[in-house]
């Protein structure tokens, strides 16, 4: 989203639509962000109040403008109590700082706080995501939010190079704030609860094998993987082969898939009723690591220093909570400007 700066004047609209019919109006919505702050900030010096007081206004434009934007029809849910309060704070964490970086992590899980009216799992990390948010520096966003892509988002483009068009728009923004990340970071992330220490530890490189497959693995050779025969037979149209496999180099074979969610798709194209022979041939001939690394950072070298922190930080012994993946997913959807467009139910629901 845009950061907007406009400022609302006496008896002004903050969002105007073409119709507002949602039980309580716009100008109702923003009295209510406007005012819930106002006893917080009657505390401080005049000087403190009148900044204070311009950045939760400007806080309110840019998330009713959003809220509107996604779904106006939620307006109407700004009459909750809980709603209110996650408000509030989101507000308090934007007053405090100023950081427009900052605001936009809070507008996107406040927006889809204000969604969230059943008392569930997802509303109650949404409302911790809002509360921590506030404590994290942008290079703490950039670590959760990498971390949260390596453990937790699957990407399943149809071939290695939209894979990897894919991979650079959705990794490269989180890069640049990544920085002088440290052990002591680390530390943080688990204190304020959005990482925690796993049971064991894990290679980035090992966790893009298990994902992605047909791009880690070199391939087979059709003589010696008895399933390849199992598996043509089992084709209606014999020319299903030129769909399933292609050349890999040195007289081996790959399946013309990424991950194995697109094994099972290409498989169910050509009609085979057991997907599990293709889904293992994928997985013959791993490419070392170190040549994994190499190639990784060649395409992506905006990626080296936290691919190169991984080992030394302990990064494969962190696993990104609840809490964590809401604000990382607040900032993958802040950096990536729509590009990432799951729905946070994925992971919380």
């Amino acid at each position: 989203m845009a950061w907007l700066r406009q400022r609302a004047g006496d008896g002004s609209q903050l969002v105007q639509a073409q119709t507002v019919n949602y039980g309580i109006s716009v100008q109702d919505a923003e009295h209510i962000c406007l005012r819930l702050m106002k006893e917080y900030l009657e505390r401080y010096s005049q000087e403190a109040f009148e900044v204070a007081g311009k950045r939760v206004e400007e806080f309110a434009v840019n998330y009713l403008s959003e809220l509107n934007k996604q779904a106006p029809e939620a307006i109407s849910n700004l009459k909750d109590p809980g709603v209110q309060s996650a408000v509030l704070d989101a507000e308090m964490g934007y007053a405090k700082s100023g950081d427009e970086e900052l605001g936009e992590v809070l507008v996107e899980m406040l927006v889809a706080r204000t969604l969230e009216t059943e008392r569930n799992v997802k509303q109650l990390a949404l409302n911790e995501g809002i509360a921590v948010a506030q404590r994290l520096t942008s290079k703490h966003l950039a670590a959760l939010s990498l971390i949260f892509f390596f453990k937790n988002v699957q990407v399943n483009p149809p071939t290695a190079e939209s894979f990897l068009e894919r991979v650079k728009v959705l990794l490269r923004p989180m890069c640049a704030d990544f920085g002088s990340f440290t052990e002591s970071d680390s530390q943080y992330l688990i204190a304020t609860g959005c990482a925690v220490r796993s049971i064991g530890t894990i290679s980035w490189q090992s966790i893009m094998k298990q994902r992605y497959p047909g791009l880690y693995f070199r391939g087979f050779r059709p003589e010696e993987t008895p399933s390849v025969a199992e598996i043509l037979g089992s084709l209606e149209n014999p020319s299903s082969a030129a769909v399933l496999f292609g050349p890999a180099g040195d007289g081996l074979l790959k399946v013309n898939a990424v991950s194995e969610e697109g094994a099972k798709v290409l498989g169910a194209a050509v009609g085979l009723t057991e997907i599990a022979p293709l889904v293992e041939l994928m997985k013959h001939n791993p490419i070392p690591d170190a040549e994994i690394a190499e190639s990784v950072m060649r395409d992506i070298p905006e990626l080296s220093d936290f691919l190169e922190a991984w080992p030394v930080l302990g990064l494969g012994g962190l696993d990104v909570s609840l809490t964590g993946i809401a604000v990382a997913y607040a900032n993958f959807k802040r950096l990536t400007k729509g590009a990432f467009n799951a729905k946070i139910d994925v992971w919380i629901s």
